[in-house]
């Protein structure tokens, strides 16, 4: 009999992680994927074409037989429901959910960061002077001041760029630092915020003032 674990991406299959034909084998993997998948900043946002939710899972599946029970799950309401494939060539024995770390760009970095990166190579740069730190966001754009600058976090949208204020806050409360200064969301001043962003980055005015990062 052959097994398969895979990661769905809001239903639908985005990659196989695991094949066996032995059950225990491939349940001991799947139940240890799912218990250290743990993320500090999950992805909650897809901007593949435009921007909208994403749910991911992960689900340990059979090939289908004859007789095979269908998966009791639970729709959004709560109610339970059958889950099964209706081209009847897998069935659902474990599904939970699965979590994958955020990414941001950053002005000046080659690469995508996570939240992670962020707090290790920007909120905790080392400097030669105690300074204190600022960060508040507008619209999609975190920026955390130091030193007479700033680094410019572009997000997904206004709600990931909130999201990551509030774990960067919170990462900072449970660890003690006290040189970090969190005012929220900028209403007052747009627009010369938005002046300093292009000054900086040079991005163009409608990249800027966009508040998603797909039109």
């Amino acid at each position: 009999m052959l097994y398969r674990i895979i990661i769905t991406s809001n239903g639908k299959k985005k990659k196989i992680v695991h094949k066996s034909d032995n059950l225990s084998s491939i349940k001991r993997k799947y139940f240890s994927l799912r218990d250290k998948n743990k993320v500090l900043l999950p992805r909650t946002t897809s901007s593949y074409l435009k921007t909208k939710p994403i749910h991911y899972e992960i689900i340990l599946m059979k090939r289908w037989e004859d007789g095979d029970i269908p998966f009791i799950g639970r729709d959004e309401m709560g109610r339970t429901i059958e889950i099964h494939d209706s081209s009847k060539k897998w069935t659902i024995l474990q599904k939970g959910e699965y979590e994958f770390e955020e990414k941001f760009t950053v002005f000046g970095f080659d690469k995508r960061l996570t939240c992670i990166d962020i707090i290790k190579l920007i909120l905790l740069r080392r400097k030669k002077n105690i300074i204190v730190k600022h960060i508040n966001y507008v619209e999609n754009k975190l920026l955390i001041h130091q030193d007479n600058d700033f680094d410019v976090v572009l997000c997904k949208c206004p709600g990931d760029a909130e999201r990551l204020f509030k774990t960067l806050r919170e990462f900072t409360q449970e660890n003690k630092i006290d040189n970090i200064m969190f005012t929220g969301k900028v209403n007052r001043g747009k627009t010369e915020t938005y002046k300093m962003i292009i000054e900086k980055t040079g991005w163009k005015k409608n990249k800027v003032y966009r508040t998603v990062t797909r039109p």
